[in-house]
């Protein structure tokens, strides 16, 4: 970073990369028929189970009927975000996880810069993505650096390095159901 960068200048905001339509057929088709599971929390030295989190996740692969219209949002983001910051080279990218907040859920503040955890490729992400499947939702704030609230679109995604100045959280979902699908790239 120069001595004008300042570090919200490395997390990017997409707006419509993803359209309303496609972002409910996937939250309504998964929401439904998914087989969810209860995501659980790890840190560098344990999975520390549900304390810190509560949220189902569900792993979408390359097989699925949806995951060519995520790769396609995701790879724009991406491409984008690595073509302004040349110094990182994406190889690969995690199969993307569809998290689901019910009303109460929730996700403490962590950064993504793990080894392996969650049926994740093994290495340590450059970059964290994540698109916003609905808006129709009370509270579940995104929230990251501490202090910088992203703003809640349908159909936007947050592109932002995985390291440790990068913590980030999701508030508690107080009405409705909160969707998001994300990914690691490598």
């Amino acid at each position: 970073m120069n001595s004008n960068q300042q570090i919200s200048d490395y997390i990017y905001f997409y707006p419509d990369v993803m359209d309303t339509k496609t972002c409910n057929w996937i939250s309504n088709r998964y929401d439904t028929t998914a087989k969810w599971q209860q995501s659980t929390f790890s840190n560098k030295y344990e999975n520390t189970g549900t304390s810190q989190v509560a949220m189902d996740e569900y792993w979408i692969g390359p097989e699925d009927p949806y995951f060519k219209d995520m790769k396609e949002s995701f790879d724009y983001c991406v491409n984008d975000y690595t073509n302004v910051h040349n110094q990182i080279t994406s190889t690969i990218h995690t199969d993307f996880r569809i998290n689901r907040y019910g009303k109460g859920g929730f996700m403490n503040k962590h950064i993504d810069s793990i080894h392996h955890s969650h049926g994740q490729q093994y290495g340590y992400p450059h970059i964290t993505a994540l698109i916003f499947l609905n808006d129709d939702y009370e509270g579940g704030e995104f929230v990251i650096c501490g202090d910088k609230y992203i703003e809640k679109i349908q159909g936007s995604a947050i592109v932002f390095p995985s390291s440790f100045m990068y913590p980030h959280e999701v508030k508690e979902v107080t009405e409705g159901k909160r969707f998001s699908v994300m990914t690691w790239i490598m």
